[in-house]
């Protein structure tokens, strides 16, 4: 008795905790980072995951997930309703399964592709008032059963979860190109300042990434300022697609944008940014071809007097060359 009312206490210490974590921040990747550790400390679980749910798709997406095999599921989507978290995200309820080989509800697949073994699951919806924008689950329990103390407990901290992941939606769009969805031009240079600030601290390297669409005002001129808009979006679908959680994807104007890519060498970069390129050049918008010119300005961390604006000039420099080359190429400046 004695000793489970210190577990409860330590949970609600723990959760409180956790709780002004989430709180300090607006980087969602953080949040949801935060809340898939918070969970599993506090429920002393093996494995966790937090699912979101594309409103378009009407899929969940495994934007998090820790344990033996989290690296594993991310890529994997549930419709809403298949497996427990898709249940849970369907009807808005939170669950409690002891036996997971016995429940009906559960989808093996996730297992079958991973090689884990799922025994018991709690798993709640993570809502914002009346719309659910995910489900939050935790799996085997290290010691005991789940029971529902843990179901209140994890449903408090997806409370949380649902209030910063609102909170950091409503903050991106204000930092936002309305067409695009990418970061605006200022906000890309603060985080710039920020990572070279970084770079020269902890001596890692830093890449800066100008991206020119060719010829991009023939298409305005020939199909039109929409389908030049089209062209943008699909543009920023593709470098969101194949960039990293780490790197920052920016509008910086017109048919220009820019990456900011931290610890990447300089002998490693190319074949980064060769794989975007080539990606774009595949694409087809309305049977339009897209090809685009990279410039790289890259900077190995040593030297403290470089600024944000020779960065962005060495970035420049070789995307000019780029252009100058014939287009549709890749030139690095370091």
């Amino acid at each position: 008795m004695v000793e489970n009312q210190d577990r409860k206490v330590d949970q609600l210490n723990l959760l409180i905790s956790m709780s002004g974590v989430i709180n300090s921040t607006l980087d969602i990747k953080e949040i949801v980072r935060y809340a898939i550790e918070g969970s599993t400390r506090l429920l002393q679980a093996e494995a966790g995951s937090l699912l979101l749910l594309e409103k378009d798709a009407g899929e969940l997406f495994f934007a998090e997930a820790v344990g033996e095999k989290g690296e594993s599921v991310k890529g994997i989507k549930l419709k809403q309703g298949q497996g427990i978290a898709g249940w849970v995200a369907e009807k808005g309820e939170p669950l409690i399964v002891h036996d997971a080989a016995r429940e009906p509800r559960f989808f093996d697949g996730i297992d079958k592709r991973t090689g884990f073994v799922t025994r018991d699951i709690v798993c709640v919806p993570v809502r914002k008032k009346d719309r659910i924008l995910g489900a939050l689950e935790v799996m085997n329990r290290k010691s005991g059963r789940f029971d529902s103390d843990d179901l209140l407990i994890l449903t408090a901290l997806a409370n949380q979860v649902a209030i910063a992941i609102e909170r950091a939606h409503l903050y991106e769009e204000s930092i936002s190109d309305g067409l695009t969805g990418l970061y605006q031009h200022k906000f890309f240079k603060l985080r710039l300042e920020e990572e070279l600030m970084r770079s020269k601290r902890y001596n890692h390297p830093l890449n800066l990434v100008m991206i020119d669409i060719d010829h991009f005002k023939k298409v305005n001129d020939k199909y039109g300022h929409l389908m030049g808009d089209a062209v943008l979006k699909e543009v920023a679908v593709t470098l969101k697609r194949y960039t990293r959680v780490e790197d920052v994807v920016a509008r910086y104007g017109g048919e220009e944008f820019a990456i900011i890519m931290p610890f990447t060498l300089k002998e490693g970069i190319a074949e980064a940014v060769e794989r975007i390129r080539a990606e774009i050049e595949k694409m087809r918008v309305s049977g339009i071809g897209i090809t685009v010119s990279v410039g790289i300005g890259h900077f190995d961390g040593k030297d403290v007097d470089l600024s944000y604006k020779d960065l962005i000039q060495r970035a420049d420099e070789a995307l000019y060359v780029a252009k100058r080359k014939g287009k549709n190429r890749i030139e690095i400046f370091a």
